[in-house]
Parts: structure tokens; C-alpha cells; sequence
């Protein structure tokens, strides 16, 4: 989300469009070799989850700078460094901006989103598959157990 507040205050201070504004920090990231961030995927040429959440934000009237920016940022990094979809992240990001809420709040719905992820995936091994994890063996050896009134 930090990117898109940037990217949406570049735009206003220097009075440029939207896409230029995705332009510039594209060509940035591209120089100081960095990623951006909410673009790319390791298994989707085009994440489905954009188009859904891209599409409930303008059905509901919520859909402004944050969404405009990423699609912008897309297209710039198509044109700059090769196709880079919009993932989950970045779709989540735009749409959070454009509803108000802060970049801290951002990583927060993201993390909350890794944690359900993750915990499909433990369960879904142990249903499914011979567990993959590494058990070693612990003896704790801090502060006893204490009665409890």
C-alpha cells in the first residue's frame, strides 16, 4: 500500500496522470533493481482474484486511485519489464486505499491472509499426505508448571 500511496501523491504533487506516475516508479524499480511489490505470480499469468475484487470495488462505488494505479502499474511494467499481473496482494491493496484505510492496516489483512492460508495447507497434509515436518525431540526444561487456585 505504501507503494500506491506514493505512487497516487507523485501524481498530485506533480500534477501527472495516474499512469505516469506508474511509469516513473516503474522505470525506478527497474534502476535500483527492485521489485514491485503486488505484481506477479508463480502459477497465474493472470490472477482471478484481481478481476473478482477489481470488479466488487467498482460495483460498489469503491473503485478510485488505488485500482487505477495498479492497473497502470501493470501496463507500465509490461511495457517496461515484462508481463507482471496484478496478485491477490496488490488487488487487496488497491482496494483497501481506495476504502481509507491505513498501510499498517494493509499488513495486517495480509498477514491474517498467509495465517489462513498456511493452516489449509498443515491440515490438508496431515488429512491428505504423510507429514512432511520435521519433529524433534524437545524436553523443556524451564520454569516448572505452578498450581493453580
Amino acid at each position: 500500500m505504501e507503494m500506491i500511496a506514493a505512487g497516487v501523491e507523485l501524481s498530485q504533487r506533480d500534477s501527472i496522470s495516474i499512469e505516469e506516475a506508474a511509469r516513473r516508479i516503474t522505470e525506478s524499480a527497474l534502476a535500483k533493481k527492485k521489485r514491485l511489490p503486488g505484481l506477479g505470480h508463480r502459477v497465474h499469468s493472470t490472477d482471478p482474484r484481481k478481476a473478482i475484487l477489481f470488479t466488487l470495488a467498482r460495483e460498489a462505488g469503491t473503485a478510485g486511485k488505488g485500482v487505477a494505479f495498479m492497473e497502470a502499474l501493470e501496463q507500465a511494467a509490461r511495457e517496461k519489464i515484462k508481463p507482471l499481473p496484478v496478485n491477490v496482494d496488490g488487488a487487496l491493496a488497491a482496494v483497501l486505499y481506495d476504502l481509507g484505510f491505513s498501510p499498517l492496516f494493509g499488513k495486517l489483512v495480509f498477514i491474517i491472509g498467509r495465517v489462513a492460508g498456511l493452516t489449509a495447507e498443515v491440515a490438508e497434509e496431515y488429512a491428505r499426505e504423510k507429514a512432511m515436518r520435521i519433529h524433534i525431540p524437545v524436553t523443556y526444561d524451564g520454569v516448572p508448571p505452578r498450581e493453580l487456585d
